[in-house]
């Protein structure tokens, strides 16, 4: 039986109030859902009716959307929301927990998945696997860049439209190029109304670098441990053009890729039946 969206709730993680959405029923498979860059929860919203016999919990990620955002001596290194999905599989009192992940979210799948191997019962990736990594010889020009960037985006607002219309189009012209129709979903939980101007409700600081990057040896030492079933899924048309990097099957020997027409957001946009359909394949064999 298809599953079903059931209700708003909220976990807490080292002081920050994550926002959720809850899918499914309590005796199916359980199962995290953590959206990109900028997204949120709704991010799921198409694939997820799609899925049977599972318990969804559709996350806003630290600093998005319906959640907190992180304090002022913080910031949004990706390695942070490792501890968040912890948080969250133990308060709802699950021992093994599946993964799904988009973009940003698709990372912080994987790095979870190598930091708590145990804890971690299958993977799926969509269009994202491992962060780009960096050499130690950049890293005090990393660290001068990323306290710079903190300390700027800090003092900046949110951008402000006229209308939710021009929120939305400001979405499908973005960075990452969206359908209206998926913009819209992101933009009903993500924008908000303040004064008669609409903006959409992410901390600013989610926009600085990063002032921790992992090497490559960092990178190899969380793929390498990685246990479960994993799968990556490739949108033809996404950020993930061209041939995988052969580290990755070189440290994941396990892993299956398939390749999907589509673009970076496939998953909420006409793909979103396929992508559902390998994520229960994935999630119940």
């Amino acid at each position: 039986m298809s599953i079903k969206f059931i209700t708003e709730r909220t976990f807490e993680s080292n002081g920050v109030q994550l926002a959720v959405k809850e899918w499914g029923e309590p005796l199916g498979t359980p199962v995290i859902a953590l959206h990109g860059w900028l997204d949120n929860a709704n991010s799921f919203d198409q694939m997820l009716p799609y899925l049977n016999d599972m318990h969804v919990i559709a996350v806003d990620m630290a600093g998005h959307s319906c959640s907190g955002d992180r304090s002022a001596d913080s910031g949004y290194d990706i390695w942070q929301d490792i501890a968040d999905v912890l948080a969250i599989s133990e308060q709802m009192g699950w021992s093994r927990v599946a993964l799904l992940g988009h973009s940003r979210g698709a990372i912080v799948a994987a790095l979870v998945a190598g930091t708590f191997p145990d804890l971690v019962s299958q993977c799926l990736l969509i269009d994202s696997y491992f962060p780009i990594p960096h050499k130690p010889a950049n890293a005090a020009t990393q660290l001068a860049k990323a306290i710079t960037d903190r300390k700027r985006f800090q003092a900046i607002k949110p951008s402000a439209f006229n209308s939710f219309d021009d929120a939305v189009k400001a979405r499908v012209n973005g960075f990452v190029p969206l359908q209206k129709q998926a913009a819209t979903i992101l933009a009903n939980r993500g924008v908000v109304e303040i004064n008669g101007k609409f903006s959409w409700r992410n901390d600013q600081r989610l926009k600085a670098t990063s002032m921790v990057t992992f090497t490559k040896d960092q990178c190899e030492s969380f793929f390498t441990a990685i246990k479960c079933p994993i799968m990556l899924i490739q949108a033809q048309s996404g950020l993930l053009q061209g041939p995988i990097q052969p580290q990755l099957q070189e440290w994941v020997s396990h892993i299956e890729v398939v390749s999907m027409a589509g673009s970076h957001h496939l998953h909420l946009e006409d793909q979103a039946e396929q992508v559902a359909e390998k994520a229960q394949r994935l999630f119940q064999p």
